[in-house]
């Protein structure tokens, strides 16, 4: 017999649902276990199982099957597909049904009789799954009793495989969807790092041509004129100062290559954190005045952190000194910190032009100056400090809005 009119119904209100479940992202397992319910839901009395072939090994893994038992699922999972090799094996590898209405006396289930035994599984037919690219599962009906399929249920398994097909279809479809966009998201990594890289030969090549400039301008001086003691003793400070910053920015370079190794040596210890603030303000405060920018402490609690007071004063002159740079003319800079369950919330927030959202990702990629040519650095400074204060154990965070400026996080454990 066909379908009945009770069956269609039935059917077509499980096919939408099963359908709706395809498009709203439910995973394959769940659809395919949908499936294979609607059948046992039809058809009481009976067990159903989906198989997915895997091309590259020619075997069926486990795809849904709501009523077997996990111990039968787990011993038929990377079943070989052959001409033997059960119900679903000859079905996957002939790619027509295959019935067997007694699986004891079926030549086709010698090596799994006594599997199927042991689970009371006496009668099993299987039907191949035909996707777009051929055989892509099998879809098999188990009995407890020998059993032929009768006209209605062979309509049945006819349209759930058709529907199993659409389900695997689509999930191939869109692993491949996946898989090129995660392609093609690498592939905009790796061409904006290279780009960052040719950016930051290009910046590092600028910062150290101004001091070697300056180093061998100065030693050509000295060499060439007769200097007095004080012009002498100028172009040395000139040297020197050129020297070290030519040091800091390799300082900068190597240790940004050591966080990224995880190979930084650390010195972590309780630290006090209002002198170390007081330095760095008295170290930028020479910088801050040429740049007419105000700065401002908002002490909190005394407070000890659990950190590396070198690396601790490396984060914090990074960031003051970004603030700095980046402000504007009679600009303020507030540093300050509050204490919260165990940790330090340090912020150094100021009153620049602030960033667009699409900015701020950009902000640790290393080498990255989003474009800020006509100021001196390599694009080191955040990536660094954010390397620096993870490896001590804390979070560095930054918000920012065009024309209310930016403000830098930094969190730390107390001691």
């Amino acid at each position: 017999m066909s379908l009945d009119h009770a069956d269609v119904v039935a059917l077509l209100d499980r096919q939408t649902g099963i359908l709706e479940q395809i498009t709203t992202g439910v995973t394959l397992p769940g659809v395919l276990t949908g499936i294979a319910t609607t059948f046992e839901d039809l058809v009481p009395g009976c067990c159903c199982s989906v198989l997915l072939v895997d091309p590259d090994a020619a075997t069926l893994r486990h795809g849904a099957a709501p009523s077997l038992p996990a111990e039968y699922l787990n011993a038929i999972d990377g079943l070989t597909i052959g001409a033997s090799a059960g119900s679903c094996g000859t079905a996957a590898y002939t790619g027509r049904p295959v019935v067997a209405v007694d699986v004891r006396v079926d030549a086709r289930w010698e090596r799994y009789r006594s599997l199927a035994d042991r689970f009371g599984l006496r009668a099993c037919w299987s039907t191949p799954i035909r996707g777009r690219d051929g055989v892509t599962g099998t879809f098999a009906v188990y009995h407890p009793a020998p059993h032929r399929p009768t006209s209605r249920e062979r309509h049945l398994v006819e349209r759930l495989t058709h529907l199993a097909a659409v389900a695997i279809d689509h999930d191939g479809a869109e692993r491949e969807r996946r898989r090129r966009v995660d392609a093609e998201l690498a592939q905009q990594a790796a061409e904006a790092a290279d780009r960052a890289k040719t950016d930051f030969v290009a910046a590092l090549g600028h910062e150290l041509r101004t001091p070697l400039q300056a180093i061998t301008g100065f030693t050509e001086l000295l060499g060439t004129l007769e200097l007095d003691r004080d012009r002498r003793a100028a172009a040395l400070e000139h040297i020197g100062a050129a020297a070290d910053h030519i040091l800091a920015i390799v300082d900068d370079v190597l240790d940004v290559a050591r966080i990224e190794a995880n190979a930084l040596p650390l010195t972590v210890a309780p630290v006090a954190l209002a002198p170390v603030v007081d330095d760095v303000l008295a170290m930028l405060d020479p910088l801050a005045s040429a740049e007419r920018v105000r700065l401002h402490v908002l002490a909190g609690r005394p407070a000890d952190l659990l950190a590396d007071e070198r690396r601790l004063r490396q984060v914090l002159l990074n960031l003051v000194g970004n603030a700095v740079r980046y402000n504007r003319a009679d600009g303020v800079v507030r540093i300050g910190w509050a204490l919260d369950g165990g940790r330090a919330a340090i912020t150094v927030d100021d009153t620049g032009p602030g960033l667009a959202p699409e900015f701020l990702d950009r902000l640790f990629v290393p080498f990255d100056r989003l474009g800020a040519d006509s100021e001196e650095g390599v694009g080191l400074g955040l990536p660094l400090a954010r390397g620096l204060t993870e490896a001590m154990g804390g979070t560095l965070q930054v918000c920012s809005e065009i024309g209310e400026g930016t403000k830098v996080t930094v969190v730390l454990p107390l001691a």
